[in-house]
């Protein structure tokens, strides 16, 4: 099969912008996903050494209360929530009538508990039953990013409502997101270095930051014990979803004993002491979707998108239409401007990336020349309506022409000055070391980019990481041997989160399942809607067993048809494929969900 090997090219977009533009691109696949689950896959922060918390592995559970002090015995005041930001408000139809909010004191820094200095941290309760009660869950839930959480209480309740009657569900804005305490960094580099300046910049700058020392899941966790301690909750479950399941077992690792039972949706693996290689895994997962899943998608749906019904065929369509240094651009601009590249991982937006890469295809092979903006511009003007309606065409035109935009450096020293506002921009790298320096990365991303052309196409591998000059001695610890009982949940094929993060956690945890949902790509899967995926995992939410043995669970159909295909090997019941990759787009799964069209 045809593979485009990535061009050279000075690229249209700036390196201040670029980094905007990568957050617009997964920020696009957050907000798809955010009322169930969580797109961009990252980690939190920096955390001191000296005086180092107890590790759960070394010595007994924490002590929460003897850690925390007096602020162990602070009242928390609830007050109505402010969901006033529509970006992180819950949906019109969710229920908000017995949710309230708190704001909870927590040390400044858990290795210094002493320290009178303190972060806010904002926290949302579903309260249905009273704390103590026999038949009280306490639910605490994250829904990935690291994004704002704080709306996410009211969200889960309304999407299982056959918890609801005995569950207290628990969301909040972890330290440095939303409306807990945040910090920004501030820091300069040469506009002349581009990317590769900025993100050494922001590196070796923010990796020394104080504040943002006290910004990792480490730091979190204790938070969130303390948490359960003032709500007066003896243990917790925990319902977490990507950045969440990172977090989660950091959580688990160091307060099993306060911890019933865990369900981890869509996978990032913990057993590993570094975020590194889950980074590394997704460019391949994201051209493994591409290829297998939209493509065999493509092929079977020829009648709407008159590409032919070889998979193989269209790929390499594809990527020769998009060769070269002004039409890759524009291919990356295009996906990001009008958020097709969001329907990676959630499957209702499959038609607009299918109409992309037909208008793509189309404008490469029309020899038309331009500039990427010009043929970005081109290529959505042509758009079907129906997937990019006009009113909708204004705000994709404007972002292609935003993302033209220059830094303003200073005219004397050439430096731009910049910031990392967020967790969404610096929680990557410092729950554990990242390979050091630039050299590694050039011959690793020249290597990731020819295996993974999609991802190289946008811009996930042009320079090395910021994380490249992030040093820290912080890692995951290794698994509790008591880790609560946990279901890990995956989808064969998402994009960020590849199934082999949940199966290799599995195989990590003492007490785990698997639930893999075979020829699915979301991202985010519970409640999926089918009883195979949700009745596992509600009755095991509700205190019942966890499931002895591996689930592996049909897909829906994808938009456009009514029943299930494979696009890749049928998985076996242990969760390993079977046989060598799907070629032909038209086999039906092995175990396929049928829907009636009447229906």
């Amino acid at each position: 099969m045809h593979r485009r090997h990535p061009t050279e090219s000075s690229r249209p977009t700036s390196s201040e912008h670029r980094r905007t533009l990568r957050r617009t691109i997964w920020g696009a696949v957050i907000a798809a996903v955010a009322a169930i689950a969580a797109v961009a896959i990252v980690v939190v922060g920096i955390t001191g050494t000296d005086s180092p918390a107890p590790s759960a592995t070394a010595s007994a559970t924490p002590d929460i209360e003897q850690l925390a002090g007096p602020l162990a015995s602070q009242t928390l005041d609830w007050h109505a929530c402010d969901f006033s930001d529509p970006i992180t408000a819950p949906l019109p139809d969710v229920d908000v009538s017995n949710v309230e909010c708190a704001t909870v004191q927590v040390p400044r820094d858990w290795h210094d508990s002493t320290s009178p200095a303190t972060w806010d941290v904002e926290i949302s309760q579903a309260r249905n039953v009273e704390a103590g009660a026999e038949s009280a869950t306490t639910l605490f839930l994250h829904p990935g990013g690291p994004f704002s959480g704080l709306s996410f209480a009211a969200t889960t309740q309304h999407a299982t409502p056959e918890l609801r009657p005995t569950t207290n569900y628990v969301s909040f804005d972890q330290r440095g997101l939303g409306q807990s305490s945040s910090v920004v960094c501030e820091y300069e580099y040469d506009a002349a270095g581009g990317a590769a300046a900025d993100a050494r910049a922001a590196g070796e700058a923010c990796s020394q930051h104080a504040d943002f020392a006290t910004m990792t899941s480490e730091q979190i966790a204790y938070d969130m014990d303390l948490i359960r301690h003032l709500l007066g909750a003896e243990t917790v479950s925990y319902l977490g979803y990507s950045y969440g399941t990172w977090l989660g077992t950091w959580f688990g690792n160091l307060f099993a004993e306060n911890i019933d039972r865990m369900v981890l949706d869509s996978v990032i693996d913990g057993s590993s002491p570094t975020y590194e290689k889950s980074f590394t895994d997704q460019s391949r997962a994201i051209d493994r979707h591409f290829e297998i899943h939209m493509m065999n998608w493509l092929a079977r749906n020829d009648a709407v998108y008159g590409l032919g019904t070889d998979p193989e065929a269209i790929l390499d369509r594809y990527f020769e239409a998009t060769a070269g240094t002004e039409a890759d651009d524009a291919a990356y601009l295009v996906w990001s401007a009008t958020g097709a590249v969001t329907a990676f991982n959630k499957n209702v937006l499959y038609p607009i990336a299918g109409e992309v890469v037909v208008q793509l295809i189309a404008d490469g092979e029309s020899g038309l020349p331009g500039t990427a903006p010009e043929r970005a511009v081109r290529t959505i003007e042509r758009m079907d309506t129906a997937v990019l309606p006009e009113a909708d065409r204004p705000a994709v035109l404007a972002a292609v022409e935003t993302s033209t935009t220059q830094p303003v450096a200073d005219p004397e020293t050439g430096l731009v000055e910049s910031s990392l506002p967020s967790a969404f921009d610096y929680s990557r790298c410092a729950d554990g070391q990242w390979t050091q320096g630039s050299s590694y990365w050039a011959e690793a991303n020249e290597q990731t980019a020819e295996a993974s052309p999609l991802a190289a196409q946008l811009r996930r591998v042009d320079t090395a990481p910021m994380c490249a000059f992030w040093p820290t001695e912080v890692k995951m610890p290794p698994i509790a041997s008591n880790f609560p009982a946990t279901i890990v949940v995956q989808s064969e094929l998402d994009a960020l989160t590849p199934w082999e993060q949940g199966r290799d956690l599995v195989a990590a945890l003492p007490d785990a399942t698997s639930l893999v949902v075979d020829n699915e790509g979301v991202h985010g899967v519970f409640p999926y809607n089918t009883a195979e995926v949700d009745e596992p995992l509600i009755e095991f939410l509700l205190g019942g067993e966890r499931p002895s043995g591996t689930i592996v669970a049909p897909a829906k159909p994808l938009p456009l048809e009514q029943r299930t295909f494979e696009s890749w090997a049928p998985l076996r019941g242990d969760a390993e494929h079977d046989g060598p990759a799907v070629v032909d787009p038209a086999t039906p799964a092995e175990t396929a969900v049928i829907i009636d069209p009447a229906t």
